[in-house]
């Protein structure tokens, strides 16, 4: 089931620490620790058939079309995390409640952007879509320190045989779907459809999910 808002559990007088790491000791950080990441696919429409903004990452460890988005810090709920990666990336201000989970994925890198390079890194990411209001997308500035391109492309495009997206993008192309199949198949159940009716949703989302 796709939850619109990712569940978030705050235990005790938790206390926000601000601490940063300097490039060595964030380096063997990531030698013994797996960082959480969330990951955003921005999207013209909701459904299927919309189009998904894809940025030319130019830094490691995708150097490559990629997800926006990047480390989540501590003290943030998800949809925080991505808030502000999204005001720091695209330069767009967005309430976090307007970012809807789309899945979770898990990495094993063979290189990283920090030193040393060829230690790799190892992440976990909540993955989210985020749907434009009117005049946002042409709002959007990639952080050209980042990225050094960015393109739409619809969900088929990223699912095309021959097209060369990393297995990850191809994944959230398909939960895309999925999704999609998954509010067809319960609006079916809310409104009091047809038994056959029914049955032809649930098979749209097996087949989505297969």
């Amino acid at each position: 089931m796709w939850r619109a808002k990712q569940p978030h559990f705050v235990t005790g007088d938790f206390k926000k620490q601000s601490v940063f790491l300097e490039d060595g000791e964030y380096g063997r950080a990531l030698d013994c620790l797996v960082k959480t990441c969330t990951d955003l696919l921005i999207c013209d429409s909701d459904g299927a058939d919309c189009k998904v903004l894809l940025g030319k990452r130019i830094v490691e460890p995708q150097p490559d079309w990629w997800f926006m988005g990047g480390r989540m810090k501590t003290g943030e709920t998800p949809e925080e995390s991505m808030a502000r990666l999204v005001k720091r990336e695209q330069q767009l201000v967005v309430e976090p409640s307007r970012f809807r989970v789309l899945g979770y994925h898990s990495y094993h890198w063979a290189r990283r952007q920090q030193p040393p390079v060829e230690n790799g890194t190892c992440d976990l990411s909540i993955v989210f879509t985020l749907t434009l209001q009117p005049g946002e997308a042409e709002r959007i500035h990639m952080d050209d320190k980042e990225y050094s391109d960015f393109r739409w492309f619809t969900v088929d495009e990223i699912l095309a045989d021959e097209a060369d997206f990393h297995p990850a993008l191809k994944q959230s192309a398909r939960d895309i779907h999925s999704r999609n199949a998954w509010h067809q198949l319960k609006s079916s159940v809310d409104s009091g459809a047809g038994p056959d009716d029914i049955c032809e949703a649930a098979i749209r989302l097996v087949k989505s999910c297969s």
